[in-house]
């Protein structure tokens, strides 16, 4: 390949690779319409468009993978761009629907999630070199989705807060199912019929509690599988050790 070529190809690359990172980006501009959408009291739009942003997140990093972005724009950190708008699109908007849809029983029960994904970011391997997220991945739109649909009595919604707020702070892995291999074609699968659930009950004024009630499967089966995985790699661990001390 001659020296024009080469750049050509360079130039290639790094167009492609400008182009996930705006793919990326808009999931920020997403993330802030919801904010919006939140602050005028059109809540059921601001976790559609909260849904959207996710679905963003969630395939801009096997885009990131296949164009090798890090190789093309070696000074620019789509990691970073990714947590900066996690922050937004997963604590900062659905935080400020818990306070003011009064999801819980008092706006200090926000220091909860707050507190707890500011550590949970704050971690150098919040996303370990096995690829998986270390402690509670931080998914408060969630845990905001199912307070806004179900309206749980207040001593049951603070500890809807508390629980993952405590295992935010616990170091267990969780399945990352766009990096890592573990589980995947169950977790997409399950990931993305749930997903479309979501977005169907959304789209409904006053939608069915018992349809509510059956999307957490997806929820719980996630973090099942995350305490399993997490066991097991433990144990081989500990045999290991102990393996080694024997020899």
């Amino acid at each position: 390949m001659g020296a024009a070529d080469s750049e050509r190809a360079s130039l290639k690359a790094q167009i492609a690779a400008w182009l996930v990172h705006l793919y990326t980006a808009s999931g920020g501009v997403v993330g802030m319409f919801a904010l919006l959408a939140a602050a005028g009291g059109e809540v059921r739009l601001a976790f559609i468009l909260l849904g959207v942003a996710a679905l963003i997140d969630a395939s801009d990093g096997i885009l990131a993978r296949r164009v090798r972005v890090g190789a093309a724009l070696p000074r620019f950190s789509g990691t970073r761009l990714d947590d900066v708008i996690d922050v937004l699109t997963f604590v900062w908007v659905p935080v400020f629907i818990m306070a003011s849809q009064d999801l819980l029983p008092h706006p200090l029960w926000i220091a909860v999630p707050v507190l707890a994904a500011l550590y949970a970011y704050g971690q150098v391997d919040m996303k370990t070199d096995d690829a998986f997220f270390l402690g509670f991945p931080s998914c408060w739109n969630l845990i905001a989705l199912y307070l806004f649909w179900l309206r749980p009595e207040p001593a049951v919604a603070a500890l809807v807060v508390v629980v993952p707020g405590v295992l935010s702070f616990v170091p267990t892995r969780y399945l990352y199912p766009s990096k890592n291999a573990l589980l995947w074609k169950t977790s997409w699968t399950l990931g993305l019929l749930w997903a479309a659930l979501v977005f169907y009950l959304l789209m409904q004024p006053a939608p069915d509690l018992r349809l509510v009630w059956l999307s957490l499967i997806y929820p719980v089966y996630y973090l099942v599988a995350s305490f399993i995985v997490d066991w097991r790699l433990r144990q081989m661990k500990r045999r290991s050790r102990l393996s080694a001390i024997g020899d």
